[in-house]
Formats: structure tokens, C-alpha cells, sequence
């Protein structure tokens, strides 16, 4: 592990000693280690000095990238006091529209089966114009074509967002579902605001569930994928395992 002195992270990392000491009173760079009366600095401080010039460089300011350094889980909203514009469905907005030939530049040949699939999936639908098509939204295509220029089957592709969608829309509905039950329990089942107030609480709570639930979700799918890569790894330990010591005694065999 490489070890910096003050001068010198200053030095590699293209900045001041008074602004490493600056980030350290505000939390943006962990405390050094202490060699008796030495500080001593390491790879991580570096690498966050690095992330904090770029940002600054982005036209970030100190406010901004503490919250980024400090709460890994924070949205770029959550930063830039965008929350309430960020609650808006953005998931309906900006879909892409494309022809069909810019669709098999990016997801390969496609016949008349795989574009049903894509159809049927909910991944892209048919508009008025004949061979154009509207994208779910603005990642997704460019999401698959990352993973078929990768080598990957697109219909399989195309059943896994199936499969994943239908589960995010069984959490969607149970989120959802439980602010409909606040607003029964509170108001009475089939209640209708009658004035801008109880317009606005009703927004209000049902918005307060949307955020957090998409905030959870993110935070719940992030563990779930790093479980799923952990189980998966072992499985392949297993098998790479398996595999070898199969050949070893498929090796000792023919040598007996």
C-alpha cells in the first residue's frame, strides 16, 4: 500500500496541504493515520482527493460533493435540493423513438419473433408511423445493447427484463397499496378530497411513499444483487472445483 506524507498527496494529487486539511475539518477526507508525530496518508485518501477535484472541476461546489462522500446512498436530487422535481414520473417522459434499422444497429438482427418479444415485453411499442418504435425509456435499449454487444442472447435478455419487470411492478403494488390503506384508515374507504388542503395531503403522502420506496429499492436491490453475485460466485467455485477434480482423476485414470 503506498503511503503519502502531506506534501507529497499534495503534490500527486494537484493540490494544497491548507485544502487537504480543509476537506479534513469537514469530513470529505478520512482522518490519516498517526505514526507518532507523523500523518500518514494512503491510496484511499488520494483517490478522494482525485474525486473531489473533478467535481469541483464539474462546477460542483464543497456543499454538494459532502453529501455525495458522506452518504453513498444519496441521490444526485438529494445534493442539489431537486427532490421535489425529481418526485415527478419521469419514467414517462423522454422515450425514444426509433426506426427499426437504428434498432438492429444496436440489438442485432431482428426478426419478425424478436421483435414481438421486444413488443411483448413492454420493451418497446409500435407507433402510427410504420417501423418506428417507442422505447419504455431513455436506458433501456442502450442498457440491452450493452449486453448483447457483450455476447449476450437477446431473447434471453428480453425474458429476463420480462421476469425482473413483473417483480418490481408486485413491489410497486405493495408500496403503493399500503399509502392507499393510510389514506382509508385516516379518511374513510372511498373518501374524495374537497379542498385544496386535503388535495395537497393526499399528494403529499402518496408522494412520500413513491420517493421512499424508490429510494429503498435501490438500496434493497443493491444488497439483493451483491447476495446474488456472492451465491453465484460460490455455485461457480463449486463447479470449477467439480470440473477439476474430475479431470484429475479422469488424468489418473488413463495414466493407471
Amino acid at each position: 500500500m503506498t503511503e503519502y506524507r502531506i506534501d507529497d498527496l499534495a503534490r500527486v494529487s494537484g493540490t494544497t496541504t491548507r485544502n487537504i486539511r480543509g476537506y479534513q475539518e469537514r469530513g470529505l477526507l478520512p482522518q490519516p493515520l498517526r505514526r507518532g508525530r507523523v500523518a500518514i496518508y494512503t491510496e484511499k485518501h488520494l483517490r478522494n482527493l482525485l474525486a473531489i477535484n473533478k467535481l469541483l472541476g464539474n462546477g460542483f461546489n464543497l456543499g454538494h460533493i459532502a453529501t455525495f462522500l458522506t452518504n453513498p446512498g444519496a441521490r444526485i436530487g438529494d445534493a442539489l435540493d431537486l427532490n421535489d422535481i425529481l418526485d415527478e414520473p419521469w419514467a414517462s417522459a423522454n422515450r425514444p423513438v426509433l426506426g427499426r434499422e437504428e434498432l438492429e444497429s444496436r440489438l442485432g438482427p431482428l426478426d419478425e419473433d424478436a421483435l414481438a418479444a421486444l413488443i411483448g415485453a413492454g420493451i418497446v411499442t409500435e407507433t402510427a408511423e410504420p417501423g418506428r418504435y417507442e422505447a419504455a425509456d431513455r436506458h433501456i435499449i442502450g442498457n440491452l445493447a450493452r449486453l448483447v454487444a457483450k455476447g449476450m442472447d437477446l431473447a434471453v435478455l428480453v425474458d429476463v427484463q420480462q421476469r425482473f419487470v413483473a417483480k418490481m411492478t408486485e413491489a410497486a403494488e405493495i408500496l403503493m397499496t399500503a399509502a392507499h390503506d393510510e389514506v382509508d384508515r385516516r379518511r374513510g374507504p372511498g373518501w374524495l378530497p374537497s379542498s385544496d388542503e386535503d388535495v395537497a395531503w393526499a399528494v403529499g403522502l402518496l408522494g412520500a411513499m413513491r420517493r421512499a420506496g424508490t429510494e429503498n429499492a435501490h438500496a434493497a436491490l443493491d444488497r439483493a444483487l451483491d447476495a446474488a453475485l456472492d451465491q453465484e460466485l460460490q455455485a461457480h467455485k463449486v463447479a470449477a472445483d467439480d470440473r477439476a477434480g474430475a479431470g484429475g482423476d479422469a488424468g489418473g485414470a488413463a495414466r493407471g
